[in-house]
Formats: structure tokens, C-alpha cells, sequence
């Protein structure tokens, strides 16, 4: 049998595998794209998981319970933001707080607040609301009103992993997520930090004896 007569069963073959290879194609991209949304969305479940606290109703915020989460706000384990979280809308005008960079001006309306002003000590501050050192020097805070008709995040934060030697774990203490901050603020107030020791609390260590 010639080569010239084998080609039109050729062609008959090929027109018949090229609608296979696409379909199966589109097979294994469906499969990666599905595996990805159900990996990110088992890790966030894993994240709620493994929250300590719960979320906290503030006076003068609605709970919104049908709006859905901005993207970035509730993380996986180790990588900040909250571990979970729930949108408000504020009633009333309300007071937050926010510890800031005053080598980045940009840092002073950030995204994220909290509904208390900071007191004792930085180490327990950072701690309670996950701020790696990397993350900002906390020198400066600012204090401001958040406008009627705003809508916020509020949940406990996430675990995060601030370098190979130490990481924050899980905290029980709610954070305010506050996406516009410049626009949906007023009557902001500054105030710089300034050098405030205090004698450290010794440890008593109980001798083997005494146990």
C-alpha cells in the first residue's frame, strides 16, 4: 500500500484525537484551578480553627452578616492579618486607635486599628495585636473617628511568623480592619512616643526544695 493512500486515514485519526487532547486539556486545568480554591479555602478553615479569641460586638457597629470579607484580611497560619473576622458598619461616629512609623508617612492611616488606646508595655502591645518588629517601630500613634455608614472588619489576629527566630503566636485581642482610612476618617489627633522606663519585675524562681 503507497504512502499517498495511508493520509486521508491519517487525517480521519488526527481530527478525531484533537477534540480529545483539548478536552482532556481542559480537564487538568479545571483540576489545578479547583485544587487551588479548595487548598486556599481549607487553609483560611484551618485558620478559624485555630483562633483563641472570638469576635466582639463594639458599641455603634452593625453587623453586616451577608457582606463578604475583603481578600487579605482573614490569612492562613503564620502570616498575620486576622484569623477570622466579621463586616460591621458603623451607627455612630466611634473612637480607634493606631501605633505608627514616623519615618513613613504613609504608615499614619494604615489599615490596621484597634478599638483601645495602647497602654503598658510595647512588648505586650505588639504581642496582643501581632506586630512583628519588622512591621514598624511603633513611635508615633494617632487617635481618630470613623465616619457613620463605614464599613470595618473586626476579628482576633493571626499567628505571624516574624523572622527564623520567633513568631507571635494566635491572639485573642480583636483588630479593626479599616480599608480607606484617608476618606473615611475625621478629627485625627497625633501624639509622638517618648522614653518611659519603668524598674522591670523581677521573676522569683522557687528552689527545687520548695516544689
Amino acid at each position: 500500500m503507497s504512502l499517498p493512500n495511508q493520509q486521508p486515514h491519517y487525517r480521519t485519526i488526527t481530527s478525531r484525537l484533537k477534540p480529545l487532547a483539548i478536552s482532556t486539556s481542559f480537564l487538568l486545568l479545571f483540576g489545578c484551578t479547583t485544587t487551588s480554591l479548595t487548598s486556599e479555602s481549607n487553609a483560611l478553615e484551618t485558620a478559624k480553627n485555630d483562633c483563641i479569641g472570638t469576635i466582639e460586638q463594639h458599641t455603634g457597629l452593625k453587623l453586616l452578616p451577608n457582606e463578604k470579607l475583603p481578600p487579605g484580611v482573614v490569612m492562613p497560619q503564620q502570616q498575620g492579618g486576622l484569623c477570622k473576622g466579621q463586616v460591621f458598619v458603623t451607627t455612630k461616629e466611634i473612637t480607634i486607635w493606631r501605633a505608627w512609623n514616623s519615618e513613613y508617612s504613609g504608615s499614619k492611616l494604615g489599615k490596621w486599628w484597634t478599638f483601645d488606646k495602647p497602654r503598658g508595655s510595647i512588648s505586650q502591645y505588639r504581642r496582643d495585636n501581632v506586630i512583628c518588629p519588622s512591621y514598624s517601630p511603633l513611635d508615633m500613634l494617632v487617635s481618630c473617628k470613623v465616619k457613620v455608614g463605614t464599613q470595618v472588619v473586626v476579628g482576633p489576629g493571626q499567628s505571624a511568623k516574624c523572622s527564623d527566630y520567633f513568631s507571635y503566636p494566635a491572639s485573642k485581642t480583636n483588630q479593626i480592619y479599616l480599608a480607606d482610612a484617608g476618606n473615611t476618617t475625621l478629627v485625627c489627633q497625633s501624639y509622638d512616643g517618648r522614653f518611659s522606663w519603668r524598674e522591670a519585675p523581677q521573676k522569683v524562681v522557687k528552689s527545687a526544695e520548695s516544689l
